[in-house]
This record gives C-alpha cells, structure tokens and sequence, in this order.
C-alpha cells in the first residue's frame, strides 16, 4: 500500500510567493517593452538615438585604427595575433619584403608574426 506523500512544510507558500514574484516581473518587462516601443515610435527620439549610434561606432572604429597603428598584429585585449589570418596565435616570425617609400631601396624587410597554419 502506497502512502501519499505529505508537502514540505512552509513549501506551497514559497510557490505562491515565486508566482507572485514571476508575475510582477512579467508585468514590468511588459510596461518596460511598451513604453520603448512608444518611445522608439517618436521621430525626434529616433533621430537622436541614430547620432547617437553612429558616434559610438565611429570612436570604436578610431580606436581600433589607432591601436594598430601603435601594435600591429595584436588583438582588442594587446595579445599576439598572425599576421596574415589575424586569428591563430603565432608561433614563429618570419620575413617579408614590402615596397620602401624611400627611392634609395626598393624593398625593406618587414618581420610578420605567423601561426603556421594560414
């Protein structure tokens, strides 16, 4: 003969309070989501977040140029990157020629971080 199982003490009140809680948190999230869709829906606010945006994304992209051309072949957090691929972490150096800028040499000696497997 089987016995019923007897609840937890005090159980059934946390599950009413974890219910209560979840649907609070669902009512904000859904006033949240309304009042960014009525914010988004006005012009001026649309235009001020699109300058917004592009600000941010044009300092991000300075940014990036700039530390390249401190380090090259590194990555966002200054560790070493190939040189070619710009994924793999190198394992050796090797040597290249580039075009000079200068008329006295044709070519200067550039060394590359490489992977090995690029």
């Amino acid at each position: 003969m089987r016995q019923r199982q007897k609840p937890i003490r005090g159980e059934s009140r946390r599950q009413e309070k974890a219910m209560r809680v979840a649907a609070l948190l669902q009512r904000r999230r859904e006033r949240g989501r309304e009042f960014m869709r009525r914010w988004r829906a006005d012009p001026e606010h649309r235009d001020i977040e699109r300058e917004r945006r592009d600000q941010g994304y044009i300092q991000k992209k300075l940014r990036s140029a700039e530390r390249l051309r401190h380090r090259p072949y590194t990555g966002t957090h200054g560790q070493p990157l190939c040189g070619f691929c710009g994924l793999g972490r190198p394992v050796e150096i090797v040597e290249r020629l580039q075009i000079s800028q200068d008329r006295e040499e044709e070519y200067v000696k550039v060394f590359v971080p490489y992977c090995g497997h690029c």
